[in-house]
């Protein structure tokens, strides 16, 4: 897509959404700043185009970023540090972090949104759950000044989504799973409804609904999270996604039991063998989490717990 064609095209798409052009430039840049750049008069900031363009719900994949050396080598620590941080190798992500900690004079707002989040998720030990809180909501209050607990973002970028789904994490560790089902719920529709670029959708998607199938197990309201690991494990199928498949598959097993109705027994019995067997192909943090997991779930049906 040719960059004297990108104002028009977040016009178009901002006008599909019914979003006003405050509500998309909220945080990311001023108002007259978005109006230049939809009548083709300013072309953006790299770090701008991208955060928009996730608003919207596309990726930023659809086209080439112009970026400075600064920019480039940013968004490679920030891919990097999260591939590590995935795969549990948090050591090697905290040596990358600490790196990126010295381009600070050259962050967006998305930048410093990212590294606020990163911090207090490497450095979660060190503060209160109170303390982290105010700090991840700080870190969404750089894009989103009006946010808060009944104020959630209309439209997210992935940062955002980042800083929201580990809110909604620190609400549960308080004792408020209400309010972190209604923030994961509020996550799913945006990436279910408005993210209309699947590979932009499968970056958050089986994360969310993943936790949101845990927390509405440990609510009791099996139900919706039966409906919920569905939902996922037929979309991570669908788009060859096994990050969070098998511990999906736990979580379906485990609420089928608590649930015990009809078939249940058997569903979950069916659930956590292709949990066990995921869990022991794979290779990654999720499946070894996931294998742990099975082992004591299974041990527990032979006793009928």
């Amino acid at each position: 897509m040719a960059l004297y064609n990108i104002g028009n095209f977040i016009k178009q798409r901002r006008e599909e959404l019914g979003i006003t052009q405050n509500e998309l430039a909220e945080g990311l840049c001023s108002l007259p700043t978005l109006s230049r750049i939809e009548s083709g008069s300013h072309v953006p900031h790299g770090n701008t185009l991208r955060s928009l363009l996730q608003r919207l719900g596309y990726s930023d994949a659809l086209m080439l970023l112009p970026a400075s050396r600064e920019e480039f080598e940013i968004t490679r620590l920030q891919v990097k540090i999260r591939q590590l941080y995935n795969t549990r190798d948090r050591e090697d992500a905290r040596e990358l972090f600490a790196k990126l900690g010295e381009y600070k004079d050259f962050f967006s707002v998305s930048d410093r949104q990212f590294y606020e989040v990163m911090h207090t998720v490497f450095y979660k030990k060190d503060f209160t759950s109170e303390e982290i809180l105010d700090k991840l909501e700080s870190a969404m209050r750089l894009t989103h000044p009006d946010y808060g607990a009944s104020n959630l973002p209309r439209i997210i970028t992935y940062e955002e989504a980042t800083a929201l789904n580990n809110i909604a994490i620190i609400y549960s560790e308080m004792g408020k799973t209400d309010y972190t089902i209604k923030v994961l719920y509020h996550l799913k529709d945006f990436y279910e409804h408005d993210v209309l670029d699947i590979s932009e959708s499968m970056r958050a998607l089986p994360t969310i609904m993943y936790n949101l199938s845990k927390f509405l197990g440990l609510s009791g309201r099996y139900d919706e999270c039966i409906d919920v690991c569905k939902q996922c494990i037929n979309i991570m199928k669908t788009y060859h996604r096994t990050d969070q498949l098998s511990l999906t598959y736990y979580n379906l097993a485990w609420a089928s039991v608590r649930r015990n109705c009809d078939g249940d027994s058997e569903n979950a019995k069916q659930a956590v063998k292709r949990a066990y067997y995921l869990s022991a192909i794979l290779e990654n943090s999720h499946a070894k989490m996931a294998l742990f997991s099975c082992k004591a779930f299974i041990i527990g049906l032979s006793r009928g717990f």
